[in-house]
């Protein structure tokens, strides 16, 4: 990607009580005399639970219907012994064909042709989005306890850090026959995440137009991405999850690092404060 089109956020983008102030600390965000009620903070982009299915059932149905997709599973699954083994041929080639007779593409890192203007648009938006999320999480002069689950801080840090790994972003303007393009969009995305291998790498998918009584869009991501990412033996490696931050989006994570120490933690927070000054 080029420097004109690099999309960047405007910064270089479990709470309990905390138990015990930091001398000169600094808090972020909003001050948590100013957040209001706990059910105005915002919803946590991670750590979604998956709808319990039939993993048996679900995987022959998935499979079954999306058998011009096998050659891609294939060259993506883990090792030989997933639990797709049993649907799919895993002993074809690894690599895969790109043209215009393949379900999949070669995505642009960023939106491309005539609407590219108008996408970027779309993208800077909900960029927006994300940064005014961020300040909205009300935090306190008291910085870090050991529990890493004890403040909002925590919170802001692993939205941010999820936030700064994005170095994809597509827009899909409608979803398609069956939700066709959704599809394609993720899946040739989740592709080119793992066969380039880097860890702390992410695409973020965004649906320009989505009409929720039309579609159960968790429902989607949990049987037609999470679940299938858990039979190619993915599900540890790529992290999917579906939210609104101005526009419905899917985020797709490969490989996010380890929670950090406190100290890697501190550094992080200096990162990103830096942005807001």
């Amino acid at each position: 990607m080029n420097g004109k089109d690099r999309i960047q956020p405007s910064f270089h983008l479990n709470a309990k009580k905390p138990k015990k102030a930091i001398p000169s600390s600094r808090g972020f965000g909003k001050p948590t005399s100013e957040a209001g009620n706990t059910s105005n903070r915002m919803e946590k982009t991670y750590d979604f639970p998956v709808t319990p299915i039939d993993d048996k059932a679900a995987m022959q149905d998935f499979f079954s219907v999306y058998t011009d997709w096998h050659p891609l599973f294939a060259s993506i699954a883990s090792h030989d012994d997933v639990p797709a083994s049993s649907h799919i041929d895993l002993t074809s080639e690894s690599t895969i064909v790109f043209g215009d007779g393949t379900p999949w593409s070669k995505l642009p890192q960023v939106p491309s042709g005539a609407k590219k203007d108008d996408q970027m648009q779309v993208i800077s938006h909900v960029l927006d989005n994300f940064q005014t999320a961020l300040t909205d999480i009300p935090v306190s002069e008291e910085l870090f306890s050991k529990d890493p689950e004890d403040n909002n801080d925590t919170q802001f840090l692993e939205e941010g850090r999820r936030l700064l790994v994005l170095d994809r972003f597509q827009v899909i303007s409608g979803v398609g026959a069956n939700n066709h393009d959704i599809f394609s969009t993720c899946w040739s995305e989740i592709h080119h995440l793992v066969s380039e291998g880097d860890e702390d790498t992410g695409s973020l998918i965004i649906l320009e137009e989505f009409d929720h009584e039309e579609m159960d869009l968790n429902l989607f991501v949990d049987t037609n991405i999470r679940m299938p990412l858990h039979f190619l033996g993915l599900g540890d490696k790529v992290e999917v999850s579906s939210f609104e931050r101005g526009k419905n989006c899917i985020r797709l994570i490969h490989q996010l690092g380890a929670i950090r120490t406190l100290e890697q933690r501190d550094a992080d927070v200096d990162a990103l404060v830096e942005g807001f000054e």
